[in-house]
């Protein structure tokens, strides 16, 4: 019987022929120390960064509590099976894992595997570039009242800064989400919000985003209302986006609202209406303002069933002084019908995209 040998593959150098590293001693360990057994020396790998054991029924790999993650098949692991043709990520390094018997041809991946790893590669590099360099810009779209136009805020949004990288910013965050890192760029993409807002000399309302992985982590959600109260500091007023979808149960919306309320933050419900909207939770816990989703908004002036809608809605929020902002307005048209059906705020292309703050500081 052939013994079985399982291996890794590299490019150890930019340009080079891939290089296989039969694993022979185990652990097999994989770092930046001279004392690993695969020694990669980059800055993004820990010293000692994963390990690759045999066990009586196959490989594992395992995480040594590295800083900048280790991934298999895209996915963030702190433990996990191996199989031959297996992608793994140390930090943004790759190597390919394979098991073959000894003697055996390098393992080739079929043209669909091929494609996939390259991929998975190529994405996984760009985050972890994007995220070590802190490579992402943030941008602000203004909120008016609907009576005379008055910018009285802004929204933040975050967008990958790399003029080579063409990734939406919806792209980027799938990517991150897929391996395990979507707190770490949402948090990134604040932080440089939180920096320009600080700069910014006419105190407004900002408006941040939260991602629903924060809700359900208190330590990340923690440090969300840290780095949102840091604007308030500056004389901006601080308004935390909760979307509907992520609008739980009324208990830990009110542990949630008194949690503001400490840090002197507001709360608005985003994109009220997109699906099943919660209605007990916007009595039981009202915020300061809600913002009706795009969906209801557009082409409003066209539609008397959905003017219908917003009427009532907003009759019943205006007792409980919730403020009415509609989101995505891009006709004067439907800026008008939203303002006579007692809306007070809008947001949309129609008074302004997206764009870095120092443009609306120029314009006052």
């Amino acid at each position: 019987m052939s013994q079985r040998v399982a291996y890794l593959e590299h490019d150890p150098e930019e340009g080079q022929p891939p290089h296989r590293v039969h694993l022979t001693t185990w652990p097999f360990r994989i770092g930046r120390s001279s004392e690993a057994e695969l020694t990669i020396h980059s800055r993004r790998i820990s010293t000692l960064h994963a390990e690759i054991v045999r066990v009586p029924s196959g490989f594992v790999l395992r995480d040594l509590g590295s800083t900048n993650g280790t991934f298999l098949n895209g996915k963030k692991i702190r433990e996990a099976w191996l199989s031959a043709g297996d992608v793994v990520h140390i930090a943004h390094r790759e190597l390919r894992f394979g098991i073959a018997d000894a003697g055996d041809e390098p393992f080739e991946p079929t043209l669909a595997q091929h494609s996939g790893q390259q991929r998975l590669l190529r994405e996984t590099n760009d985050l972890f570039r994007i995220l070590s360099e802190r490579a992402v810009a943030a941008v602000f779209q203004p909120i008016v009242t609907l009576g005379d136009g008055a910018v009285v805020g802004f929204e933040t949004l975050g967008r990958p800064a790399v003029p080579e990288l063409e990734y939406s910013v919806g792209e980027l965050l799938r990517i991150a989400s897929e391996r395990g890192e979507a707190v770490r760029l949402c948090q990134l993409f604040r932080d440089v919000a939180v920096e320009r807002a600080l700069a910014f000399r006419s105190p407004r309302a900002i408006f941040f985003n939260l991602h629903p992985k924060e809700m359900e982590s208190g330590e990340a959600l923690t440090a969300a209302l840290e780095q949102m109260g840091r604007v308030i500091d500056a004389g901006h007023r601080s308004v935390l986006e909760v979307h509907e979808s992520a609008v739980t149960e009324g208990r830990a919306m009110s542990d949630l609202r008194e949690r503001l309320r400490e840090r002197r933050i507001e709360l608005a419900y985003d994109d009220f209406g997109a699906g099943q909207s919660r209605l007990m939770e916007l009595v039981e816990v009202p915020p300061e303002y809600l913002k009706l989703d795009i969906t209801l908004v557009r082409e409003i002036d066209r539609s008397s069933r959905r003017q219908d809608l917003v009427r009532a809605l907003v009759a019943v929020l205006a007792d409980q002084g919730i403020a009415v902002l509609a989101e995505g307005i891009e006709r004067p048209e439907e800026a008008e019908a939203c303002r006579a059906l007692g809306c007070t705020l809008g947001q949309g292309y129609h008074f302004g995209r997206p764009a870095p703050l120092e443009r609306w500081d120029q314009e006052g």
